[in-house]
């Protein structure tokens, strides 16, 4: 080979070796602009997204520091989730919600969620005391007040409990969870 084709085959070289660094360098600036799409759109999954895709799995709901809620993701509502033990049903408040165990890796957006998802613990509440379940609230300080639910107000829910002559009235804000023993409803 002469001088000439020695010097254009290694111009060839470095220019192709070029384009590969170039090519290299576009594919590593994509990926991240993909990684920094993901994480912005991964940033606003809520967490009422990643519970109605995992419906039906096994879960494990801290709630406070000595309650754990283990069973059936059975369904999700606005601010509250329903765990089945099969005889025993607890509507846990999404907002005395520690630490969840057992999710999948998907989320359901919310035009592809079910209207009931719309429904606040609320009213789960105003159907029990319609049927005048008996229930026990456990309360975000710990306390656990046992009773039959009579009302729901605007913000707090009225039982008769056994122990009090008089109705107890408990904000919707203090329950953490209500255990309803008759199963899901």
């Amino acid at each position: 080979m002469s001088s000439a084709g020695r010097w254009e085959h290694a111009v060839l070289a470095l220019l192709d070796d070029l384009e590969l660094q170039a090519e290299g360098l576009h594919l590593a600036e994509r990926a991240a602009e993909v990684d920094a799409l993901t994480v912005a759109e991964y940033a606003e999954v809520p967490l009422v997204a990643r519970l109605h895709a995992s419906i039906g799995r096994q879960v494990r709901v801290g709630v406070t520091d000595d309650l754990d809620v283990r069973g059936r993701l059975a369904r999700v509502g606005s601010d509250w989730m329903l765990v089945d033990q099969g005889h025993i049903a607890w509507f846990v408040h999404l907002s005395a919600t520690l630490v969840v165990s057992g999710l999948g890796q998907h989320s359901v957006p919310d035009e592809a969620r079910p209207l009931s998802a719309r429904l606040s613990l609320r009213s789960v509440l105003r159907r029990l005391a319609e049927e005048r379940r008996d229930c026990a609230l456990h309360l975000s300080g710990g306390r656990v007040v046992l009773g039959s639910l009579l009302r729901v107000g605007a913000d707090f829910v009225e039982l008769r409990s056994p122990d009090v002559p008089d109705p107890v009235v408990v904000p919707l804000s203090a329950v953490a969870v209500v255990r309803d023993s008759a199963g899901p409803a």
